[in-house]
């Protein structure tokens, strides 16, 4: 059985709360904890799309051409 989460959930379960909550899915006592959690994944998946960018980058550079 396989236990990890990747990227790809994470942008799953982002989805998947904003169409929930799009339909009232959640109380308005829970909205706070939601929205909170909310921001939080959508600051990490930003994070981690613009260090993959980097390191795509990285990888696109001669290896010789290190101080660009």
């Amino acid at each position: 059985m396989d236990t990890q989460l990747t990227i790809a959930d994470l942008a799953s379960i982002h989805q998947l709360i904003d169409a929930a909550a799009s339909r009232g899915a959640f109380k308005a006592a829970e909205m706070r904890a939601v929205g909170e959690t909310y921001d939080k994944l959508t600051r990490f998946l930003e994070a981690s799309k613009q260090q993959a960018q980097a390191l795509a980058e990285q990888a696109q550079q001669p290896q010789g051409d290190q101080n660009a």
